[in-house]
């Protein structure tokens, strides 16, 4: 299973504890169908599934691409199959919340206008490389991953290589399971800034109890990280 890097990291939780593979790459369809052939052919693994945050979705090898056709018809599949079981896409959505932590996503945009501003997000993104932070709203950053050093370092200094083609992104892995994913705009004059809360449910917990306690901590996230790169 592959997702592109600003993709909700639930899939790569849920890969995890049923031993699938999973992998990141960069924004795009293309990539995800490309390193899908190289892992076919490298390791003879069988690809699933893949998406990104944009809401394209591919399954299986008949499309080498997102395809919201193959993607409904997995949905309908799996509509019946629950209805046979006597449960529906929504109960089952809070199974897996349950289960592996429930996922929140969200995007906040910074625009600046002409030469100065381009300069000025250069100057973010340098600022947050340079001086990372030691954590968002009090949630620890375990590891910082460069894409353009392509390389991952954790908290104790830490270095692993980061086998993705070099690009101006940055993510902070924070001890919650939640991360932040920063990075400019590769067609507007914009830095975006990608969160993800994972908030456990606890035992006996309403659903809704816990996506409102997910919420709060996803505004202190923002709120914190964009005073921490603009401050």
């Amino acid at each position: 299973m592959l997702a592109s890097i600003v993709s909700s990291p639930m899939l790569g939780v849920i890969a995890k504890e049923l031993g699938a593979d999973y992998e990141e790459v960069l924004t795009g369809f293309k990539w995800i169908a490309n390193r899908a052939l190289e892992l076919a052919k490298e390791k003879g693994s069988r690809f699933v599934f893949g998406f990104e945050e944009a809401l394209g979705y591919t399954v299986g090898t008949l499309v080498r691409d997102k395809d919201g056709i193959s993607a409904a018809l997995l949905f309908a599949e799996m509509r019946a199959v629950l209805r046979q079981e006597g449960t529906t896409v929504l109960a089952h959505l809070e199974k897996l919340y349950r289960r592996y932590g429930l996922f929140l996503s969200s995007q906040v945009n910074v625009t600046r206008k002409g030469a100065e501003g381009a300069a000025e997000l250069r100057e973010i993104m340098s600022r947050l490389r340079e001086t990372p932070p030691k954590a968002v709203a009090g949630d620890a950053v375990t590891a910082v991953r460069d894409y353009l050093a392509q390389v991952v370092i954790s908290a104790d200094g830490t270095k692993k290589a980061l086998m993705l083609p070099k690009s101006d992104v940055l993510g902070f892995e924070l001890a919650s399971g939640s991360r932040v994913i920063a990075r400019p705009s590769g067609t507007e004059p914009k830095a975006k800034f990608y969160f993800d809360v994972r908030e456990p449910v606890r035992e006996g917990e309403s659903l809704p109890d816990a996506d409102t306690r997910a919420r709060a901590r996803m505004k202190r996230m923002e709120q914190d990280f964009v005073a921490i790169a603009m401050p």
